[in-house]
């Protein structure tokens, strides 16, 4: 085998290779290393590699397997995480100037649930600023590239987790998502990205976006990793997701909730309606009913969750706002004055909005369906120049941002590709991830989107 070879495996035909004496951590590992090494300079999807440490833990991973030891699920699986997710003794900048020194001494609890498996953490990948923006533009550290074209944005702000996976530097890797930072970059890449429902991952060790919306969730090439990766993270042993342990169950009689409203598809790009419609018949082709439903208070939600995330950012970063505001990329700054400047009136109606919006949300789930689908994006990925920032966001995640306040998980997978190959993602959100991840696996069955890699 050769690089390429090793380093297109998911992390499902990689751990199957591995536990069967096929493939070793250490070959793996060493082929992923190698491919960063090269196509990183184009990329910018790492801030920082952890060569020394990877192979170290690469031939321990290789040691234990030959006397017979299991570590579990992602044993010899190396794997990315964002770099606003502590790991011990290695920096973590959240992007950032002001912490461009900054070395943890413990692993967030994420790092130690993935180690638990037997996950091998290669690097810390890149971010928009503090994770507040959609663009991964960072005018600290340049801008995260798209695999599919190197002058287009990997979107954000968990960009350079998706553009790792995507360029096949690594089979799986973390990101974090307030907003829609999972689910965005995943859409634009060609991935599979889940934001877990509220409370099921910790975000201990988590630099904070926003306490109120964060989540940290998960990103590879097909919805059963996402799943793996999932189940390693989960925080709740007495209901845990158990996304593999269900994955083959049936979908047939599943009810799809359709939003008919205006502002999901009258200002979205044609070519992302045609491809999200086509999921649709495909789900039909697998017995799962089209419901059409109305989500008449969305538009408020997305107001109300930008007041929440970037008031509590403002928040978080008060200090750092008043003695050096200078040190703050223009659009990050920006958007956290805008933060500051919103009242505890906003602030508590925006709460109000969203428990109304929680619900709506679940009467609707309990009566008539048991998901939505929609667009993960009204576009497709944007050119790197001359797209400003603020504008950019605000584009980018119409469609991701008001199901963040719902609480409840949401999933983007691949749903095709536009006329220049640029690729399109699909949401669906619902009351549990298990389902989600099935519906996404038995699509995946049925289609070849998340297959297809950019030849990069």
């Amino acid at each position: 085998m050769n690089e390429l070879d090793y380093t297109n495996l998911t992390i499902s035909h990689a751990a199957t290779l591995i536990q069967s004496g096929q493939l070793s951590p250490r070959e793996l590992t060493e082929a992923c290393l190698s491919r960063i090494e090269r196509l990183n300079p184009r990329l910018n999807a790492f801030l920082t590699v952890l060569t020394t440490e990877a192979l170290q833990e690469a031939q321990q991973a290789s040691d234990a397997l030959a006397r017979g030891e299991h570590w579990g699920p992602l044993h010899g699986i190396p794997i990315a995480v964002k770099d606003l997710i502590d790991v011990a003794g290695v920096r973590t900048t959240a992007g950032s100037q002001f912490l461009k020194d900054n070395i943890p001494e413990h692993d967030a609890a994420v790092v130690r649930q993935l180690r638990a498996a037997g996950a091998i953490i290669i690097g810390k990948t890149h971010l928009h600023e503090y994770a507040i923006g959609a663009t991964n533009v960072n005018p600290h550290y340049g801008p995260a590239r798209n695999p599919w074209n190197v002058e287009m944005i990997p979107g954000g702000s968990s960009g350079g987790s998706a553009a790792a996976v995507a360029g096949l530097l690594c089979p799986g890797a973390l990101g974090t998502d307030t907003g829609g930072s999972v689910r965005l970059p995943a859409a634009l890449c060609n991935l599979t990205g889940l934001r877990p429902g509220k409370g099921r991952v910790s975000t201990q060790g988590v630099i904070p976006m926003s306490w109120t919306l964060d989540s940290v969730g998960p990103m590879a090439r097909s919805a059963e990793d996402v799943g793996i990766l999932l189940d390693a993270m989960d925080d709740q042993p007495i209901r845990p997701a158990l996304c593999t342990q269900k994955i083959h169950d049936p979908v047939m009689g599943l009810r799809v909730g359709v939003p008919i409203d205006d502002f999901i598809w009258r200002e979205t790009s044609h070519q992302v309606v045609g491809a999200v419609h086509g999921a649709i018949e495909t789900f039909a082709d697998l017995g799962i009913i089209p419901v059409d439903v109305r989500l008449p208070q969305i538009q408020q939600v997305l107001r109300a969750a930008s007041v929440i995330s970037l008031a509590d950012a403002a928040a978080y970063h008060a200090e750092r706002l008043a003695s050096e505001p200078e040190r703050f990329g223009a659009d990050v700054r920006a958007r956290l004055e805008w933060g500051q400047r919103r009242s505890a009136v906003d602030y508590a109606q925006a709460r109000q909005t969203g428990r109304e919006w929680q619900a709506d949300l679940q009467a609707l789930f309990r009566e008539e369906i048991d998901m939505l689908v929609l667009p993960t994006s009204p576009v497709t990925a944007l050119p790197i120049e001359g797209n400003e920032s603020l504008s950019a966001a605000k584009e980018l995640l119409r469609f991701t941002y008001p199901f963040s306040l719902s609480g409840l998980p949401s999933l983007s997978m691949p749903c095709g590709f536009t006329e220049d190959r640029m690729p399109v993602g699909v949401q669906l959100i619902g009351l549990g991830e298990a389902m989600l991840v099935r519906v996404a696996h038995a699509y995946q069955q049925k289609t070849n989107w998340h297959t297809i890699t950019p030849e990069f």
